[in-house]
């Protein structure tokens, strides 16, 4: 717990550090958000030209933190065996398909900046990539050797899947993941609702012993309460699909 709570302490500083570079950089790309005519009118004069992608700086806390926290995790005993090798595959798995998401998010961000419009990439094609990315985080899983199509549910009931469990759950990662990416609507609600879940699994997966995902979410709160700095309204920077989409892959 004190690995993960220094984790949470770091991605928060990495974060609020980072903003203070990237903002200006931003500005100086002229990476602004375009916004939308369907809204009122001051909104958009408001909003329109304030930075996006600011997702990158609390992706890369957290993937740092997350690296860090695995290593120390590794010198300092923990077993990597049994159980433990199956957290260590999944955790780090996940994290890979979130950092994915995130680079989706990425392209869809670049092109909105470069070509000044609202819309990146087209929503089939996001779809596309998210598809590809779920099917190699399965594949990883499987290939493993961790792979589990059972579903046990509170009170030790279990239900056997089989095939229909990756269909049904692939659908659910794509569901969470663009329901994520469209909370970010707003200055700060993303970020402040992704929060209160990080800090909630964090507490759920430390009572439950895995260390992996415990450290994701102590890293990943960290990081957002350090984003929140930049974010919280008026907003000086949104985290963009680039930073959405990061945090919907966190959430599965």
């Amino acid at each position: 717990m004190i690995t993960c709570s220094a984790a949470a302490g770091a991605a928060f500083l990495i974060t609020w550090i980072a903003g203070i570079f990237l903002i200006p950089l931003l500005h100086k790309l002229k990476y602004g958000q375009t916004i939308l005519d369907i809204g009122p009118k001051w909104h958009k004069a408001k909003k329109e030209g304030t930075p996006t992608m600011g997702g990158i700086s609390f992706i890369l806390a957290v993937s740092l933190c997350f690296a860090v926290g695995m290593v120390v995790f590794a010198l300092t005993g923990t077993d990597f065996s049994g159980a433990g090798k199956r957290e260590l595959v999944v955790s780090v798995s996940g994290m890979v398909m979130a950092v994915l998401f995130g680079f989706v998010g990425f392209l869809d961000d670049f092109i909105k900046v470069r070509k000044k419009r609202n819309e990146g990439l087209t929503p089939i094609q996001k779809i596309f990539f998210q598809v590809l990315i779920i099917a190699a985080y399965f594949a990883t899983i499987y290939i493993s050797g961790f792979a589990s199509t059972v579903i046990t549910f509170p009170g030790g009931a279990q239900w056997e899947m089989g095939l229909f469990y990756y269909p049904v759950m692939g659908l659910g990662i794509l569901y969470i993941v663009n329901a994520v990416n469209l909370t970010d609507g707003i200055d700060g609600l993303c970020s402040s609702v992704t929060v209160i879940y990080a800090a909630a699994f964090a507490v759920i997966s430390g009572i439950f012993g895995f260390f992996g995902h415990t450290l994701l979410a102590f890293s990943t709160a960290g990081a957002l309460l350090g984003f929140l700095i930049w974010n919280f309204p008026p907003a000086k920077v949104f985290m963009g699909d680039t930073g959405s989409m990061f945090l919907g892959g966190v959430v599965c």
